[in-house]
């Protein structure tokens, strides 16, 4: 059956709710035991990064979880559900998480891009921003982030404030006809990107940046696009 845009969106949601729990260690989608392919997949994306950046994502998974909705301490650390807190700070939380869940979903979108003739990017863009599309695409990212388990399962208000977070970022990269062309970066960037960033012990989002002229989505992007998910994913959701 050829892929229409609001069955992309599922997909896409599996995508990133994968994505978020292999970078912080935990298992994957659990409503759909992994093959042996998307499970060598995650496997790989779980290995990707520094230290610091698979923290970050990984905050209070022992501790009940992020509250995200409680803001940050005094000290701009993350609060967790148990009402402990930890060193990761409130704002690198928000932003790391995010950014993974656009670019997850970015990746997932030039994928089916490529790989349908019957959708193209001006398709996207009007679905985006009609009504109805808003809507699918605000479900869709609400459905990632309660799916990935990195916050606490009734804790709506959180989930709601990294939608707007995720929106924030996804719908001006949607809306920019650029954006999925260059997502992976050159040829060169991107294998320096691989070797640099994404293969761990890996460096922080700001030291890459200083070395490439790449944002932070492409620099995740790359990662998940070399990991082989987007690829599993797709191929399931287009059955």
């Amino acid at each position: 059956m050829p892929w229409t845009l609001p069955k992309i969106f599922p997909a896409l949601t599996v995508l990133s709710a994968l994505a978020l729990p292999s970078l912080a260690l935990q298992p994957g989608f659990a409503a759909d035991p992994p093959s042996p392919q998307r499970s060598s997949a995650l496997q790989r994306l779980g290995q990707m990064f520094s230290p610091e950046i698979q923290s970050t994502i990984g905050a209070c998974l022992e501790q009940g979880k992020v509250d995200v909705a409680a803001g940050p301490t005094s000290s701009g650390a993350v609060r967790c559900g148990d009402g402990s807190t930890t060193s990761v700070p409130y704002a690198a939380y928000v932003a790391t998480v995010s950014d993974v869940l656009t670019a997850s979903s970015l990746v997932g979108f030039r994928a089916v891009l490529q790989s349908n003739s019957g959708v193209s990017p001006e398709m996207l863009r009007m679905f985006v921003n009609s009504p109805q599309g808003g809507i699918v695409l605000r479900q869709a990212v609400q459905t990632a982030i309660t799916q990935s388990e990195l916050l606490p399962a009734t804790a709506t208000a959180s989930t709601d404030i990294l939608t707007d977070a995720v929106l924030t970022r996804l719908l001006p990269s949607l809306q920019d006809p650029t954006t999925l062309d260059t997502l992976l970066g050159t040829p060169e960037q991107y294998s320096q990107v691989v070797r640099e960033f994404c293969t761990a012990p890996g460096m922080s989002v700001e030291q890459a940046k200083s070395r490439l002229p790449l944002n932070e989505l492409q620099l995740y992007a790359i990662c998940i696009q070399e990991s082989g998910v987007a690829d599993e994913v797709l191929r399931l959701g287009g059955r």
